[in-house]
């Protein structure tokens, strides 16, 4: 059965890959080497997150969207089973997935920026424990990728890796929530194209996305494939196809927890 717990690298980037203004989840330090040189042979990481937000329409076009619904198929490969896939995002952290299963129910992960909460089918609604939040709260930054200088506390070109063939630079991060990973750039069409979230506790259990088919809406162009996999393996477990992003909608869903929330940190 899936659910929203499969997804939580590929939550990372449900939301456009762009910079602009807006406010971060949470803010416990100022950043820090987010625009010096990492090295005399590589880019530094603004540099990188610039270039991407050039090429995928620029800065106007991101502050011009205040809210998006991305609406895809979602499928855990192995067990070749296939779920609807609905995100809502709205400026400045509000977020909500939702995993569709025809004829048993919704699986959900929400937050209004504040309260990070959720619901697995048909239980309760439930606090998220400590590392789901961190993960859920930084997905709910509306700017994604974007507002690098804000979601940050820490940015470094490490050096050079091979994204499905293709040379890319990898950039190290910290959020401001506390997710560690890494961010890989195309260098020759200078988008962003993988995120890797490291594990807390396992290694091998480092997570990473890998996007492609940007298309563009609205004047940004978003990633409509993204495909998961372990670092440890080669193939990918999870795969979602978009099929159509709408924006400045003005017509959200609650973000807001319910009025059964549980204050358990999980469902049981």
């Amino acid at each position: 059965m899936l659910t929203i717990a499969h997804t939580a690298a590929v939550l990372a980037l449900l939301v456009p890959l762009g910079r602009g203004a807006g406010t971060a989840p949470e803010s416990p330090e100022t950043p820090t080497n987010l625009a010096q040189p990492d090295s005399a042979d590589l880019p530094a990481a603004a540099e990188l997150f610039d270039a991407h937000i050039q090429a995928t329409g620029g800065l106007e076009a991101y502050q011009r969207q205040q809210d998006r619904v991305i609406e895809g198929i979602y499928r855990l490969l192995a067990q070749n089973e296939t779920q609807i896939i609905r995100v809502y995002t709205q400026a400045p952290n509000n977020f909500r997935a939702e995993l569709e299963a025809p004829a048993m129910g919704t699986t959900i992960r929400c937050t209004n920026g504040e309260v990070a909460w959720g619901r697995n089918l048909s239980s309760k609604a439930f606090l998220l424990d400590a590392r789901e939040r961190a993960v859920l709260l930084d997905n709910a930054f509306f700017l994604g990728e974007a507002g690098y200088d804000e979601r940050y506390t820490s940015l470094k070109t490490e050096g050079m890796a091979k994204i499905d063939g293709r040379d890319a630079y990898r950039v190290s991060f910290t959020t401001r929530t506390g997710v560690k990973g890494s961010v890989y750039f195309d260098v020759e069409s200078k988008l962003l194209v993988a995120r890797e979230l490291a594990s807390e506790a396992d290694p091998s259990q480092d997570a990473i996305v890998i996007v492609s088919d940007y298309q563009e809406f609205d004047g940004l162009k978003i990633p409509m494939m993204q495909r998961q996999r372990l670092t440890s393996q080669t193939e990918p477990s999870v795969e979602i196809e978009f099929r159509w992003v709408k924006t400045n909608t003005g017509d959200m869903p609650s973000f807001d927890p319910p009025a059964d929330l549980s204050d358990a940190g999980t469902d049981g």
